[in-house]
């Protein structure tokens, strides 16, 4: 399957336009009010399972012109003051402010700077997690949960802003979704791995949600997966002793991180260019979730030894490239 098909068929039919309009419910129809101007639709621009809120408040996030969701940090007489992707400061004319939040998605990586690992076949990392996203995000508000995206396009955003997104909406829980390299050995399961915030009994109870539902679905589908020999739900710490991704060490935001196989792997990345993957991975994703809000269920794929590793950062505010706001 064609990249762009792949995007497009997981966001409602897209490819290299943005998310066509839809029905959210409660959302309002277009008004005058300060925070809209005539003709804009912000609400139904960007993949988001929640009303817009009826009163901006500092604990909000917008939904800026183009799409792309920002943290609030006030509201003036010239509109938004919003914290963007990339960290900085901006002002927004106008807007849709939405929250509180359920649940946060984080499709990883992103942006010409940032694409993440790459497959044999093109597929990018970032491509699938985004397509992933959506599709979790939409499933999500079918079942009554709202959740919102870290990104909603291919563009960069630092995992600092990442996080303070999650904290800023009050979400009870963050999910960042990856596809990982360099490729391991052969393994007759999955090589799914899910990674926790050291010392949260809620982040690993969330890991272990995830791990039980991706490698029941992963599994109904026959290809030859690569595996870690500790693949499982752990902790994985730097050498100081802390966690070594920034993406669970930054949010206060119970966080969980889900590498749901090896795009690697060329016999994987053919895989994950399917509709059917997408499909399977984020129905995965939405049970794990639900089962986390809805029960006391513990999961399943805890290793007891934490990974000693030292990750390169994340990409930073030098190299990062905001997208347009409005």
């Amino acid at each position: 399957m064609a990249l762009a098909a792949l995007t497009g068929a997981a966001c409602g039919g897209f490819a290299t336009t943005p998310p066509v309009s839809r029905d959210l419910g409660s959302a309002p129809e277009t008004t005058t009010s300060s925070t809209q101007p005539p003709s804009t639709t912000t609400s139904s621009s960007v993949f988001l399972s929640l009303p817009p809120s009826s009163t901006p408040l500092a604990s909000d996030a917008l939904v800026t012109p183009s799409g792309v969701i920002v943290a609030i940090l006030e509201q003036t007489n010239s509109g938004f003051s919003v914290r963007t992707p990339c960290g900085d400061e901006a002002t927004v004319p106008w807007g849709t402010p939405i929250g509180p939040v359920d649940v946060v998605i984080d499709p990883g990586h992103g942006g010409e700077a940032d694409p993440g690992a790459q497959g044999s076949n093109g597929l990018t990392e970032s491509e699938v997690n985004l397509a992933v996203s959506r599709l979790v995000v939409e499933h999500l508000g079918k079942r009554g949960v709202s959740a919102i995206l870290t990104r909603t396009r291919d563009y960069a955003s630092t995992l600092g802003m990442r996080a303070l997104l999650a904290d800023q909406v009050g979400a009870s829980l963050m999910v960042s979704i990856h596809h990982n390299a360099p490729a391991p050995g052969p393994s007759a399961i999955p090589g799914t791995e899910v990674f926790v915030q050291s010392d949260s009994a809620d982040s690993r109870r969330l890991g272990g949600l995830l791990y039980q539902q991706a490698i029941e679905a992963l599994s109904t589908f026959d290809v030859a997966w690569t595996s870690a020999p500790d693949a499982g739900v752990l902790e994985v710490l730097n050498t100081r002793g802390t966690d070594a991704y920034g993406m669970l060490r930054t949010p206060e935001t119970v966080t969980a991180l889900i590498e749901l196989g090896y795009i690697a792997n060329p016999v994987e990345a053919e895989l994950f260019a399917t509709q059917e993957y997408v499909e399977v991975a984020a129905t995965a994703v939405v049970e794990a979730v639900v089962a986390y809000l809805d029960t006391d269920e513990p999961g399943t794929g805890f290793i007891a030894e934490a990974r000693v590793f030292n990750p390169q950062p994340g990409i930073s505010g030098d190299v990062c490239q905001d997208p347009e706001l409005y």
